[in-house]
This record gives structure tokens, sequence and C-alpha cells, in this order.
């Protein structure tokens, strides 16, 4: 009889601990994917803002309330573009190889680039804004890993145009 009391105890008190172990690995998946994509699409708004604010032209989006999926400036000379491929965000300098600026464990999934344009007629003069909306997600096909997250942001070029 004590042998079925202590069996049972050892039981439950297996169940118990068997079910906290699988809590708390699915609370350390799901923050691990919060964390990766946000410190992605953190560093890839970072690396954006920086080439726009440095920038001295926007050529795409061309006009002012257009839009377009990838962005393309001219910061001393060069052309740099934003664009995705293969679920990634990448960088492009002129002709030169993309580097990739998200992880291959980050999926973009939706990423547009809006001109605003704010013109100031006394002054002839006009300041060029980007807004960036981005849409990533956990690249995994584990239920307890999925998160997405959609982030927006505005920069303005540093640089006032004539009109």
């Amino acid at each position: 009889m004590e042998l079925l009391i202590y069996i049972a105890i050892l039981s439950v008190m297996t169940v118990i601990v068997a079910n906290t172990f699988i809590m708390l690995t699915k609370g350390q998946g799901n923050i691990q994917a919060k964390s990766e994509l946000n410190s992605n699409l953190n560093f890839a708004l970072e690396k954006i803002k920086r080439d726009v604010t440095s920038a001295d032209n926007l050529t795409m989006p061309f006009t002012a309330g257009g839009s377009a999926t990838s962005l393309k400036l001219t910061i001393g000379g060069n052309t740099v573009s934003y664009g995705v491929t293969d679920g990634r965000l990448t960088r492009q300098v002129d002709t030169g190889t993309p580097e990739y600026i998200t992880s291959d464990k980050v999926n973009i999934s939706y990423i547009m680039f809006f001109r605003r344009e704010n013109s100031n007629s006394t002054l002839t003069k006009k300041v060029i804004d980007v807004e960036i909306n981005l849409t990533g997600a956990y690249n995994s096909s584990s239920p307890d890993w999925q998160y997405s997250q959609s982030v927006k942001t505005s920069v303005s070029l540093n640089k006032d145009f004539d009109i």
C-alpha cells in the first residue's frame, strides 16, 4: 500500500515537472522569436534612416505621394537601393552585390516606401520625407515560435530642395 502511494505521488510530481518544462520551452521560443525579429527590424530601419538622412536625392519613389516596394537614393554619387530578395531585406550600392540587412531567421513579408513632400512657396524650398512600412515574421514552422510584427517610421532627407 505504501509503495502504491509512493508511485502515485511520484507520478503526479513527474507530470508537474514535465508540464513546467514544456511551458518554459514554449515561453523561451516565443521570447527568442520576438527578440530576433525586433532586433532585425530595428537594425534595418536604422540602416535605412542613416542612408536617407545622408542622401543627396531620392529617385524612387519618384513622385510626391508615390509609393514603391523598393527605395533608391543617391549618396555621394552612388546609387543605393533597398528591396526584398528571397524574403530578406537587401541593400545594394550601384551594381555591386546586394548585401542582406536581415537574417535568414526573419522573413520580410511586406515592404513599402512612400514619398512625402512639403513645399514652401515663400522660400521656394521643399522637404522630402520617406515613410517606411515593414512587416516581418520569425521564420519557423513551429507554432511555439510564431511571431510577426509591423513597423512604420518616417525620415527626412537632410537637404532642402528648390521648387
